[in-house]
């Protein structure tokens, strides 16, 4: 494992095909501590809190924000070890786990005021520090950029795909490799096909992505994040997908690793105490792979904040 101190940019998608059954972990574990049903305009949301009761005032909350398509399940060797350290809360998003879809797009900025709403409702007041992991690290990015000073500290764990860069910049990797914009759309028509009989909130957020990547930058209502602590992970472990595209996929991970790293570390330039871990023994799906990673990166951001 490799540490780059200091980093913003992603190519396209990485791992964005590794979806994960949002119902997976909650069948193979037994049930989590802290779980309760939120009614939110009266429909459901799952969430996760522990410590939040016992919470000093003006300290931090951390907060999860799941990958495309996963539940809050995907935290559970996580949540456990974080909680001695500052209250948790982890959520089902909208037609995920065990919540109720209702039935909106899941636009970033709706996915922000409904996370809001459901902090406020359980008594988890700022500051938050957030985690999120793949499409959630651009979630997590997006809240940060909406309700700055709310958000006290960023971990991304392997964000992914890069809506923070230009469509013509995302193209870079496939370029790199020979598979130019065809390789790019022949990516996307097997995540499509991997997804197609993916339940209708899983699709809905495919959906957002691609649009969102395939809009004007100036369109996606991108917002400056805070200068805060902030950890990136960045997995570097490659994983086959289940698709048939006409490039060597591992060529095309290596060259989407050395892109999404210049972005990266863009990103982290712009924090008091930024840092990019290199993660060479894992793949996209670090919460699997090596819990202990994400622990001590929140451990890190948490350590660089002001005593209050």
């Amino acid at each position: 494992m490799t540490c780059v101190s200091r980093v913003m940019r992603v190519g396209v998608l990485a791992g964005f095909a590794l979806l994960a059954g949002s119902g997976a972990y909650a069948q193979q574990n037994p049930p989590l501590p802290g779980v309760r049903m939120l009614d939110l305009d009266g429909r459901a949301v799952r969430v996760q809190t522990i410590g939040l009761q016992g919470r000093r005032p003006g300290s931090p909350v951390v907060v999860f924000e799941a990958g495309s398509g996963n539940s809050l399940d995907v935290w559970r060797a996580i949540l456990p070890q974080v909680a001695p350290m500052a209250p948790v809360v982890a959520y089902d998003r909208a037609g995920l786990g065990s919540s109720d879809w209702d039935n909106a797009s899941p636009t970033p900025r709706h996915v922000a005021d409904r996370l809001r709403r459901v902090l406020r409702e359980i008594g988890a007041e700022p500051p938050f520090v957030l985690v999120g992991a793949s499409w959630g690290g651009m979630l997590a990015r997006y809240f940060a950029s909406y309700y700055p000073g709310e958000v006290a500290g960023l971990v991304f764990v392997d964000p992914a795909p890069m809506v923070t860069e230009s469509l013509a910049n995302n193209l870079k990797p496939f370029e790199t490799i020979g598979a130019g914009r065809a390789g790019y759309d022949a990516y996307w028509s097997g995540i499509a096909k991997v997804m197609a009989g993916s339940p209708p909130p899983v699709r809905a957020e495919m959906q957002v992505v691609r649009g969102l990547l395939e809009m004007d930058l100036a369109a996606r209502d991108l917002r400056q994040i805070p200068a805060v602590p902030m950890v990136v992970i960045v997995a570097a472990k490659y994983q086959q997908l289940p698709l048939a595209v006409p490039y060597d996929p591992q060529r095309y991970f290596q060259a989407d690793l050395r892109y999404r790293l210049g972005v990266l570390n863009e990103w982290v330039l712009g924090s008091p105490h930024g840092t990019v871990v290199v993660a060479s023994n894992t793949t996209h799906t670090i919460s699997r792979d090596d819990p202990g990673l994400i622990v001590s990166a929140i451990q890190r951001v948490l350590g660089a904040l002001p005593t209050r």
